[in-house]
């Protein structure tokens, strides 16, 4: 073959090659692959080891994030809904990645069982597979309350709150003498707590006690634990008597546990006086001049057909200044409530949020409405008013069971008479 005839077609095979790989081009086919890594990864819970006894968590049902934290990877975002949903092998572009995990649901400030969460940061490099196990830990922690055989004897009622600086406290009452136990979230960096109470003897006489523990007072301290309260702990509270040498009612005894997240015994804390500082220093927990008190009823859930409904929930409220306004606006939990919010009108105001709410101040509807349960609507300027909600809860019952994911919500707005304000929501939800 000629020279000349080799190079022709040399050089229409060059450009039919050409032709065909810019075609290629334009058509998408012809791609620059990524450089591209894999991540298997697993889920587990880390539970407080006083509980690893328990049933074993199930982590199947928790959501899974996987979000890109370096350049060029930051718009990687996979959520999977559960981790039952997770491929065995993930594959994303090289780079660096904080995968996350938790309990179905969000975490609330006061919850009826723990809430696990966790996160873990990794860096995926080219052809490699990563394996990860997001460790999931207690978010919350566990309390306790125990009353003692002679405190359910000595006293006819009582209001307990249990208190740590942040806008909403825990309540007892005598309505429940074995209450479970709940799951708190310590929002912060809290070191203390305090506990109050206001007792009636069963003479009629009232009692009053608080007292503060520090989690730095600990009997013992481990070196990996810090002064303040986390997710993982277990608090154990219980109420009893001092009673004099001819057996005469002087007094309450708070007695203090603390389980730490990687203990298996429980230790004593001592409690103080909230005017001074504890035995390990720092500064006493004081309520604020004026401040309001807001101490709501632990959340709600019963059954219709079971008739567990309890019989009574009492929101504490005070304010040395005098009470100003109480506001309470009400989210219904189903259909039937929200009709009956629609037309209940409480001297001519209404419970809905869009409607400003219902003052309960001076509200002689309101006051027909608690009359019922025993109760009357608060005076203006008064120092202190138990809110009777459990007034509602014939409401409640004839509307049935609450929708699947909600609960009838009571969002509470206190001001006194300097301006100072305490919010907080209790949460009613219904089974049939």
């Amino acid at each position: 073959m000629k020279l000349t005839n080799i190079i022709a077609l040399s050089t229409a095979a060059i450009l039919c090659l050409a032709s065909c790989e810019m075609k290629n081009e334009l058509t998408g086919s012809l791609v620059s692959k990524e450089d591209t890594g894999a991540v298997e990864l697993e889920v587990s819970v880390k539970q407080p080891v006083s509980q690893t006894r328990a049933e074993e968590v199930a982590t199947n049902d928790f959501p899974v994030t996987i979000q890109g934290t370096s350049t060029g990877v930051t718009d990687v975002l996979k959520e999977y809904a559960t981790a039952d949903e997770v491929p065995s092998s993930i594959t994303v572009p090289v780079g660096e990645y904080t995968i996350s995990s938790h309990s179905p649901g969000t975490l609330e400030k006061q919850m009826s069982a723990p809430y696990y969460t966790g996160s873990t940061d990794i860096t995926v490099t080219k052809d490699v597979a990563s394996q990860v196990d997001v460790v999931c830990r207690m978010a919350n922690s566990r309390i306790q309350m125990i009353y003692g055989e002679d405190f359910k004897e000595a006293f006819s009622e009582w209001t307990i709150t249990i208190d740590d600086g942040s806008e909403m406290a825990l309540s007892y009452t005598q309505a429940n003498l074995t209450p479970d136990a709940i799951y708190w979230h310590f929002d912060g960096n809290v070191t203390a707590i305090t506990v109050n109470i206001k007792a009636k003897t069963v003479e009629g006489n009232t009692v009053t006690e608080s007292r503060t523990f520090r989690k730095s007072d600990a009997a013992e301290n481990y070196e990996e634990v810090g002064d303040a309260f986390t997710g993982g702990d277990a608090l154990e509270i219980a109420m009893g008597t001092v009673e004099s040498s001819t057996g005469d009612l002087t007094g309450i005894t708070i007695t203090t546990n603390i389980t730490f997240e990687n203990e298996s015994e429980s230790v004593e804390i001592p409690t103080t006086d909230p005017d001074e500082p504890g035995e390990g220093g720092g500064d006493p927990v004081e309520p604020g001049e004026g401040a309001v008190t807001l101490n709501l009823p632990a959340d709600v859930t019963y059954s219709i057909s079971a008739g567990d409904a309890p019989a009574s929930a009492d929101a504490y409220i005070a304010s040395e200044a005098g009470l100003d306004k109480i506001i309470v606006t009400i989210t219904a939990g189903n259909d039937a409530f929200q009709a009956i919010l629609v037309d209940l009108k409480m001297d001519g105001q209404s419970f809905l949020a869009e409607n400003g709410g219902v003052d309960l101040i001076d509200n002689a509807d309101f006051g027909s409405l608690v009359a019922t349960v025993g109760s009357k609507a608060p005076t203006d300027g008064t120092k202190e008013y138990t809110f009777p909600i459990g007034a509602f809860f014939t409401f409640l019952n004839t509307t049935g069971a609450t929708d699947d994911g909600k609960s009838h919500e009571f969002h509470i707005t206190v001001t006194d008479k300097n301006g100072e304000t305490a919010t907080g929501v209790f949460k009613v939800t219904i089974n049939e």
